[in-house]
Formats: C-alpha cells, structure tokens, sequence
C-alpha cells in the first residue's frame, strides 16, 4: 500500500498530484519493505504493492518468464543482443577493469576462498558439473563450440601438423571434421589403412589430472564402442622433447617417409633470423630446442626456412681466458638444425663456411654431443680442430631407446613442479652414463664481407 505520511515528508504531497509522473512511498504488502517508485498515467492506486524481490520470487512470475524465455523469438532476440554487446570493444574493456578491479579486493578474495572451500559448495559444484555432462546434449554442443574454437591450438599440435606436413599426409586440424559425435579431437587422418586415424596431443601437466584422465577413458571407450571405423593415438607432450621420437611414431603408425626436396645452393639465402622464427623452428626439430638465446641465422629457400644456426656467448666461465682472448671474442655455435627434408650433402659445411666470413669474434666453439650420435664430422668438414673431450655425463633414455636431454628433462620438470628424478620416474626414462662431447674450435681471420649474391647474409 501507498504510505501517504512517508510520501508528504519526503515529496510534499499526501494525494496523488496532477503532474505526469508523480513519485510515491509505498510500503510491500509481502515484506513490508519500504521504497519509492514513479506512478504512471494508467496505474491504480487500490491495488496490491509488492517489492521487485518478492516479484521474482513468486511461482506465477517464474512460469511467465520461463514460458517467455523459451519462445524462439524472444531466444534470438537476447542471443543477437548478447553477441552485438560482446562485439563492443568499450563494453569488453569495461567488464574487463570491472572485474579485474573486483578480484583485486583482499575482502571478496577473502570471502571467494572461504565460500569455495566450504564442503556444501563443493558437493554441489561436484553434482551440479556431473549432472551437466552426463547430458548427452550439453555434450555435443560444447564439442561442437570447441570444434570452432579460433585460437586456441596448443604448441604441441601446431607441431604435429608441422610433422603431417612434412611427411605430405592429408589431414584434418582441430575443427568440425574432427568432431566425432559429442567429442571434438586434435588431428584427423582420413584414410589409414582402411581406418581413419584420431591423433590426440596430451599436455603432461593437464592429463595427469584425475577429472581429466576419467574424460579421456570416456572418450576413448566412446570410440572405441560406437565407432570401430576410427582409431585413437596418442602424443604425449614429453614425447615431443626426444629426438625425432613423434616423427619416427607418425612414420611407423602411417608407413610413410620422409620426402627428400632438391635444391641449388644458387638459389639459397642467409638471412639473419628473428627470436620467434628460431623459437619455433627449433621447438620443431632440434633435440635440445630453443634454450640459448644469441644471434641467430636462417637459410632461405624462397620464403621457406629451412636451416637455423645460432651463436651464443660460451656457458662456461673463462672460456675466453684459456684461448688467451678476452670476453666477446669467443662465440659457441650452440644450436646448428636442418629442416628434416632439406638434409642434402656438403649442405651444413657450406652454411657453416658462410655465416663464419660475417662473424666479428675471433674464436668459435662448436660441441659434438656422442649421445644422440654426432661425431663431428661436419665441424671438420667446416675446418674445425679437435681440441678436448668433455668427460661422459648422464642424459635419460625411455624404454624404446629414445633420448631426452638431462637439461631437456630438468626444465620439463621444473614447469611441472616436479624434482627430476620425480619426473624421470612418472615418464618411464631411466638415467644413463658414457656420452662423451668433442669440443671443436676455429679461429677466425679477418676477412672483409664476400660479394657474391650467394654468399651475401642479409641483415
């Protein structure tokens, strides 16, 4: 009802005035809330009040609304309302600073953790999770809205699809083709055999989880059960750090090779790189990756990089001081990697031989690593000199014989916050002894920069 007392005190009048709009107090018949609000032309005065909380808390207006919110139209209406507000740039920003501005408050962090650690709430996030993907509906629309997801791909499969690429095999990336019934997967392999072939990439760190493992078991039973004509692989993150071990996997799982290109020396170009084109041309092929930072140079075939070499200054403490030169004269040939079908011979001696006619040191360091193999041999096709043996140390070896570098599987660890013997241990590598590094040196003379177009390093 309209409380006419509190209406005089606060507008000045104890009877509906004739103005348009005039503003009342009324008190709710329900709760007995006071508050204020604008009577218009057609409202009645003699009429049941009730507050806009008692409203929405009421059977007859829960029905109306729910019946009003299932009508398609009124669906796209807020659907197209929803998108063009989300669309907004300034709206973004907005909802962003508001929230960040939120969470920075020590009293709601506060009471977030309280209320989240609360065993009633958990319970009922638990049920309330579980119930929703047992919906076999909610199931495929959200494979569906992963399916189309842009942006989202991690580093592991743009490494993957590199591999597919490499071997030429026709494949489906992430997206609708490879959303089998209400599960979506990383990579497709149409025709394998008479089967297709869904490869998933499994991150170390988010497949160790037991909600996760449990999704997986799901999704592979699913398959397996429902869809015979498909077979599942998996790639584990930790693969990816031994050499060239996905590569011989996705050769042996296909029963293909790698195609050899040809290519004129003519026709190269020595450029000086960028830190992302190094990052990602390393992470793909070298066994150590992308560790040392130091100035980085790529060979060019057209717009394609198909080789990478790095300089870096020397780990070891007085490096330079055992050749009797100072800091800045020595450089480590740290990283030398080929794209795999691009090896051709004489091809990493005359990379080599050109990069050193633009270098400005006066001594340069390259290791042969006998663990994964190297001798060498193209250091001394490059002129280098045997200098010293570095003595045998330890790397990790799995049960197939596949190696992973000890700084390789120390960092890996270390990102996970495991020791790396934790780590050694969860992946199945075993420590092993007895590789030896060959330590080669090349002192440089001075030498102005050559002319010719093909030798010509591009800065």
């Amino acid at each position: 009802m309209v409380d006419w007392d509190a209406t005089f005190t606060e507008y000045g009048y104890s009877s509906l005035p004739s103005c348009r709009r005039p503003r009342v107090i009324y008190i709710c018949d329900k709760c007995g809330k006071s508050q204020s609000i604008v009577v218009r032309a057609k409202s009645t005065i003699d009429m049941p009040w009730f507050c806009h909380s008692c409203v929405c808390k009421s059977q007859q207006f829960k029905d109306k609304m729910r019946q009003s919110m299932n009508q398609v139209d009124c669906k796209r209406r807020n659907s197209a309302a929803s998108v063009a507000k989300w669309r907004n740039p300034a709206y973004r920003a907005k909802v962003s600073t508001a929230c960040a501005a939120i969470w920075k408050s020590p009293v709601f962090r506060e009471k977030m953790a309280i209320l989240l650690a609360s065993p009633e709430i958990k319970a009922k996030m638990s049920a309330a999770n579980t119930a929703k993907w047992q919906n076999q509906k909610y199931k495929e629309r959200m494979a569906a809205a992963r399916a189309t997801q842009i942006g989202h791909i991690s580093s592991i499969q743009n490494t993957l699809y590199t591999y597919l690429d490499e071997l030429k095999i026709d494949y489906y990336r992430e997206g609708e083709q490879t959303c089998i019934g209400y599960y979506s997967f990383d990579c497709m392999v149409p025709n394998k055999n008479g089967k297709k072939l869904l490869i998933e990439c499994q991150g170390d760190y988010w497949h160790s989880i037991n909600t996760v493992q449990q999704n997986d078991r799901s999704k592979f039973g699913y398959i397996n059960r429902y869809f015979p004509e498909y077979e599942i692989m998996y790639v584990w993150e930790h693969e990816f750090y031994c050499k060239d071990r996905v590569l011989d996997r996705l050769k042996l799982k296909l029963g293909v090779d790698i195609e050899t290109h040809d290519f004129d020396f003519l026709d190269l170009q020595i450029k000086v790189v960028s830190f992302s084109e190094v990052k990602t041309f390393l992470d793909l092929y070298h066994y150590l990756g992308k560790d040392r930072g130091g100035k980085a140079y790529g060979v060019f075939l057209g717009d394609l990089l198909i080789a990478v070499m790095v300089f870096s200054p020397p780990l070891r403490q007085n490096t330079a001081g055992q050749f009797g030169l100072v800091d800045g004269e020595v450089r480590e040939l740290s990283r030398l990697c080929i794209r795999p079908s691009y090896h051709k011979k004489n091809f990493a001696s005359w990379f080599i031989k050109r990069v050193l006619r633009s270098m400005s040191c006066r001594l340069v360091i390259a290791y042969a690593d006998t663990t994964v193999g190297h001798n060498g041999t193209i250091y001394r096709a490059s002129n280098f000199k045997l200098h010293h043996i570095v003595p045998a140390d330890y790397w990790y070896v799995d049960k197939r014989g596949y190696v992973m570098h000890k700084r390789t599987l120390y960092g890996h660890a270390r990102s996970l916050k495991m020791t790396e013997n934790e780590f050694a241990e969860a992946k199945g590598y075993q420590k092993k002894y007895g590789g030896e590094k060959l330590c080669f040196i090349k002192m440089l003379a001075d030498k102005e920069m050559p002319q010719n177009r093909t030798d010509k390093i591009c800065h």
